[in-house]
């Protein structure tokens, strides 16, 4: 059973890595944590999620998902968005913490490059380029200026039931103190919290990249999207603007109140 830590309290100097063999003769690498070498497991800062996929069939049928529901998984992003107009600062100190375990990864491919890359006399900055990041940077498509970052996790719908079938699992979704929610949803714009550890540690990937694959077991809903203050104050934009047909805006009450008590002929009444 996996442990979670608070991701404040996750030292990234205690992950160990190590080389192994697959059946096929493949090297492998995998990671553990600590001196009882556990799994590299914590409880992430709060972000905003804005692709949440973690109910039904996950992202099965999805325009990128896969066609065989058996391979669906359930997903969840998380970013680094203000919320309610301030910076997230906690979920920039936890990108900090996961920046640190991918430095860790790559000094450790880096020094075995020729077993896990095939490659030699490559530089440090030469194998980062083939590293695939934890956090990925999220950037305008009009513009290509940075927009954020975000952390992707996923979890398989199914897993192997050891009995040579499978069975469907599900993601238990809590509220901000941990009471599990019974059928609860996570919806895009909701500010989520997860129990997320590092699944595998993945080389080979499109010839030669590597990488960390981050799953999730359960979420923590730490406060719906509703609940979020969206409204501006105000807008500067329109301050210094000059109409000569403009007016104060009348909730709808208002005007129903003034038109019953207009006649047909626009007169108001006595």
């Amino acid at each position: 059973m996996k442990h979670f830590y608070k991701h404040m309290d996750f030292d990234a100097e205690q992950l160990h890595f190590a080389l192994g063999q697959d059946r096929s003769g493949k090297t492998t690498v995998s990671v553990t944590y600590g001196p009882a070498n556990a799994d590299v497991a914590m409880v992430s800062a709060p972000g905003v999620t804005l692709w949440p996929r973690c109910s039904g069939d996950g992202n099965f049928g999805t325009m990128w998902g896969p066609s065989d529901v058996t391979k669906a998984k359930y997903t969840l992003d998380l970013n680094d968005a203000a919320i309610n107009g301030e910076p997230n600062t906690e979920f920039a100190v936890f990108m900090a913490k996961l920046e640190l375990i991918d430095d860790k990864l790559l000094d450790f491919v880096t020094e075995h490059q020729l077993k896990i890359l095939g490659r030699k006399n490559l530089s440090r900055e030469e194998v980062k380029m083939l590293q695939i990041r934890t956090v990925r940077t999220k950037y305008d498509k009009v513009s290509g200026a940075l927009n954020g970052h975000a952390l992707n996790l996923s979890l398989s719908k199914f897993a192997w039931d050891g009995m040579g079938g499978k069975y469907a699992r599900t993601v238990t979704v809590c509220d901000c103190n941990g009471k599990t929610v019974p059928n609860g949803q996570i919806a895009p714009g909701d500010v989520c919290a997860a129990t997320i550890f590092a699944n595998m540690v993945y080389t080979g990937v499109g010839g030669d990249k590597f990488g960390i694959h981050w799953g999730f077991e359960d979420v923590a809903v730490v406060c719906q999207r509703d609940a979020l203050k969206e409204q501006k104050g105000e807008v500067s934009a329109f301050a210094e603007a000059s109409w000569g047909f403009a007016k104060p805006y009348a909730q709808s009450s208002e005007l129903q109140a003034q038109y019953d008590a207009t006649d047909q002929f626009g007169t108001v009444g006595a």
